[in-house]
């Protein structure tokens, strides 16, 4: 029944119905697919970066990189980096370019909902001009007027205004949804890698030998 009433209704809402309906897929596909690539970069992000902290404290460097090799993330490469670079200043712009790789990464295919929710209220408005072009060239075609000539222009524009409303409100709000996610855990990301890069300086620091000068 339902079924039935869905296909009603995309016919009622004319040919400019298909491309929201192929929007409307594309956004539930990205929504779907980036939200469970974010959870899974942030937790385990979120499982590596205690373990390698500590080990870094430690002075245990080759301990925190077999930790980071095991986890298998691209999102954790930061780590590896950091853990392979000797020099202060290098090591800390290493890190920046790879948290904002592991950033635009996480951005993948989210452009595509900001798109959809721009386009897609415009298609609608498409659809409901086509549809009162409809609707008159019917009044035009019998000569007269009245509800029943104009019914089915009408209905296939508002059928379109609203499956063009539908989609983008929805897109952009997910986009904006995923937007602030990202902005979250990059602003995390971020702070966990000051910390392992003050934890290896100090580690560092506490290996240097104490030279104490002698008075002749």
């Amino acid at each position: 029944m339902a079924g039935s009433a869905l296909a009603r209704l995309i016919e009622n809402g004319g040919v400019t119905l298909y491309p929201l309906l192929l929007c409307s897929i594309v956004s539930v596909a990205v929504a779907i697919e980036r939200g469970w690539a974010i959870a899974r970069a942030a937790r385990t992000r979120a499982h590596v970066h205690p373990l390698v902290l500590r080990a870094a404290t430690q002075g245990i460097v080759g301990e925190a990189l077999a930790v980071v090799r095991m986890s298998g993330s691209p999102y954790t490469s930061v780590y590896e980096g950091v853990l392979n670079h000797g020099d202060p200043e290098s090591r800390a712009r290493l890190a920046e370019r790879r948290d904002a790789a592991s950033v635009r990464e996480l951005r993948r295919y989210v452009w595509l909902l900001g798109t959809i929710g721009s386009l897609a209220p415009f298609i609608g408005l498409f659809g409901t001009v086509v549809g009162i072009i409809r609707a008159f060239d019917n009044m035009a075609a019998t000569g007269s007027g009245g509800f029943a000539v104009v019914a089915a222009g009408i209905s296939e524009a508002l059928v379109a205004t609203a499956g063009g409303l539908i989609v983008g409100v929805l897109s952009i709000f997910v986009y904006n949804a995923f937007m602030v996610r990202i902005g979250n855990v990059a602003a995390v990301w971020r702070e966990w890698t000051d910390e392992l890069l003050v934890a290896l300086a100090e580690a560092k620091a506490g290996e240097e030998p104490v030279r104490v000068a002698r008075s002749y």
